[in-house]
């Protein structure tokens, strides 16, 4: 995947990304490689700092403009746009601390002054560096930082996998000895950095989001996975930020001739659309006994299984019964069952399915639906819908000799709103055909996936078939 893609930028006309890159590890490889992803688009894009830059960073922008007196130069910004599609903003002062001789970067409030200049420069994004790092793959903010601008709208804190296992001390990551504190570890000793602990300061209200700017999205960077341990400790830590309700890019930015985003990761619901009357049945299909237990605990157990962050059952015309059933299940689930009442259900399935929906938890990257009445369905199969969506499928469903079928199906948020719109008694088999070039499909037997509408259906079940 590309930055833009794996991101989903919103595209507004109205007013830009303003994107904050923090943390360590790869910011300046992510920020000046989305700056050129960007701009191949056609995109207008502006690129900066609020803290230092080098010179060799400089170079890596087509064209550069420097502040002087807090004095924005937007003709030559502009003018600048035209020609290269981006350009970098600095100040103009010269600062020698350390190894090397850097420029200073702009205040917070001059990338505010830009974001509300951005319509009449014809920008799409600001791309900014918010922080220092001293080249090392891990930090803890100090008391000054980040210095984020209150028009971001997306922050993405970095961490580079370089880090795990490191010690930590100072020639290792940046400012250890807050790290320890952070991270509640004694303050001298051999520690080395583990993925749980490196999850923790990525997401630690005084590490990396640390003074997140209310409204912005968050999404985490676990950068320099370059080999197959790496992209394993990234693969836990983007489970355990998952649990915690963050999102997180599994990349390697500064390899420029590969793709910089491996996978994505974030929380998935799987919502289980058990509100039908059974009507063909005859009876409540929900309640059906399959192998001992009701289908619809079935099916609720089948999608607990699948790895999907949270679950949600949305019941309908046998409500008392279904949550009755279902009552042992939510008590073993530790939270991540919910059952959802759907007062629309007599309008069809498209009402039960978007009441599934808002019932999502804030920060849910992906919907599964499910139907109630595959009882064979398997666990594998969603797992590996999930993981279509984590290597880039905006939707997937499973395919029978190369027939999409539609059920169940993964729908990435982007298509939300095109679902909340669909009436009648369907669901989101419309999208699917409309976006068929991009539907991902995992080949599966029909066995699999077959379903209950009839007592003829239900008496000729076997046992669930094995793969």
């Amino acid at each position: 995947m590309n930055l833009v893609d794996a991101l989903r930028l919103n595209r507004d006309d109205v007013s830009p990304e303003v994107i904050s890159f923090v943390g360590a590890g790869g910011k300046s490889s992510a920020m000046f490689r989305l700056a050129g992803e960007l701009a191949a688009q056609g995109q207008r894009v502006i690129i900066t700092t609020t803290t230092r830059i080098a010179a060799d960073q400089i170079r890596l922008s087509p064209a550069f403009v420097s502040t002087e007196n807090d004095h924005l130069p937007l003709d030559d910004l502009a003018a600048a746009l035209d020609r290269h599609g981006q350009c970098l903003v600095i100040g103009r002062d010269v600062i020698e601390r350390g190894p090397g001789v850097k420029k200073a970067g702009i205040r917070p409030q001059l990338v505010d002054e830009l974001a509300a200049r951005a319509p009449a420069l014809g920008v799409d994004a600001i791309l900014i560096e918010a922080d220092g790092s001293r080249m090392l793959p891990a930090k803890a903010p100090d008391s000054h930082e980040p210095a984020l601008p209150a028009s971001t709208t997306l922050l993405i804190p970095v961490m580079g996998m370089n880090a795990l296992g490191a010690p930590l001390d100072e020639d290792h990551v940046q400012r250890a000895a807050l790290i320890r504190r952070l991270l509640q570890l004694p303050p001298q000793g051999a520690t080395r950095l583990t993925p749980a602990q490196m999850v923790r300061l990525l997401i630690h209200p005084d590490g990396g989001v640390k003074n997140h700017p209310p409204g912005a999205r968050c999404l985490t960077l676990l950068n320099q996975v370059d080999d197959p341990p790496r992209l394993a400790a990234a693969r836990l830590m983007a489970h355990l930020l998952a649990g915690d309700g963050f999102s997180a890019l599994i990349g390697r930015v500064g390899m420029a001739e590969m793709e910089p985003i491996r996978e994505r990761w974030g929380p998935v619901a799987a919502i289980v659309l058990a509100a039908g009357e059974s009507a063909r049945l005859g009876r409540p299909k929900q309640l059906l006994l399959v192998d001992g237990e009701p289908l619809v605990t079935r099916t609720a157990s089948t999608a607990l299984a699948s790895g999907a962050q949270q679950v949600i059952v949305v019941t309908g015309a046998w409500r008392e019964a279904v949550t009755k059933a279902l009552a042992p299940l939510v008590a073993d689930a530790s939270g991540r069952l919910r059952l959802v009442y759907n007062e629309q259900w007599r309008t069809g399935q498209a009402s039960s399915m978007q009441a599934g929906l808002a019932a999502c938890a804030t920060g849910t990257e992906a919907a599964l639906f499910m139907p109630v009445d595959q009882p064979r369905l398997e666990a594998a199969l969603l797992r590996r819908l999930i993981g279509a969506w984590r290597a880039g499928a905006g939707l997937a469903t499973p395919a029978v000799d190369g027939q999409l079928r539609g059920a169940p199906g993964l729908f990435d948020r982007s298509f939300w709103p095109e679902l909340m719109r669909v009436r009648g008694d369907t669901g989101g088999r419309p999208l699917l055909r409309r976006y068929q070039d991009q539907v991902r499909t995992i080949s599966t037997h029909m066995k699999i996936l077959a379903d209950i509408d009839t007592l003829a259906d239900f008496q000729g079940l076997t046992r669930p078939a094995q793969t």
